[in-house]
């Protein structure tokens, strides 16, 4: 029997999620239907990921490696599933090592925006009291627009300031504001990502000319 390992990621967040297995057929119910289905060796049989326990993952995009005998499933996951049998939300949970100087440098530049965007939805569907972001959807876009213009100009007031403690501070309430409007507007990160990448050779022009 054919049988491929499967890496399973987040296609938002980029977490790594599992390591499974596929065979032809296993892999065909997974692009006829848009969900992960695997092969289990124990069990000797095809299984569908979260059919009992609901943590279903939709496929959004089949990847192969270059020697052709390893794949890459980006799925899309929401924070509130676990990919995990111990109920964790990764399989990839025992730390072996970690070099605490770079960690921060090598995470994905999204991973946290798409998890600050997942917590501000929250707000809004749950509107908790004394939360302040559940204020600002109760008060409506004009105070959201009214917050991220004035945040606006504390980010220029920083800039010509020249100092750069408050000008990172002030940034981080921009982006914060942004992300609630964002929230209201239901576009998401991944929106703003591919308009820029539109822009690569958007009138043939490129990021970097600009």
């Amino acid at each position: 029997m054919n049988l491929r390992p499967v890496v399973v990621q987040e296609v938002n967040t980029k977490e790594v999620l599992m390591v499974a297995y596929v065979n032809n057929e296993a892999l065909k119910l997974t692009i006829d239907t848009g969900f992960a289905h695997f092969y289990s060796r124990s069990r000797r049989s095809i299984w569908k990921k979260g059919e009992t326990s609901g943590n279903t993952m939709k496929v959004v995009k089949i990847l192969e490696d270059c020697d052709k005998d390893t794949l890459m499933y980006l799925v899309e996951f929401p924070k509130d599933k676990v990919a995990c049998h111990t109920g964790n939300r990764s399989c990839f949970f025992n730390k072996i090592f970690e070099d605490k100087s770079k960690v921060m440098k090598n995470e994905d530049d999204l991973a946290f925006w798409n998890e600050l965007f997942e917590i501000i939805e929250s707000r809004r569907e749950k509107m908790p009291e004394n939360s302040y972001t559940a204020e600002l959807f109760k008060e409506g876009i004009d105070k959201m627009m009214k917050k991220l213009g004035e945040e606006a100009i504390e980010v220029m007031i920083a800039a010509k300031s020249n100092k750069k403690d408050e000008f990172i501070y002030e940034c981080a309430d921009l982006i914060y504001h942004l992300t609630v409007l964002m929230v209201k507007m239901d576009v998401n990160p991944k929106d703003i990502m591919e308009e820029l990448s539109k822009r690569h050779t958007f009138k043939g022009m490129n990021l970097q000319k600009r």
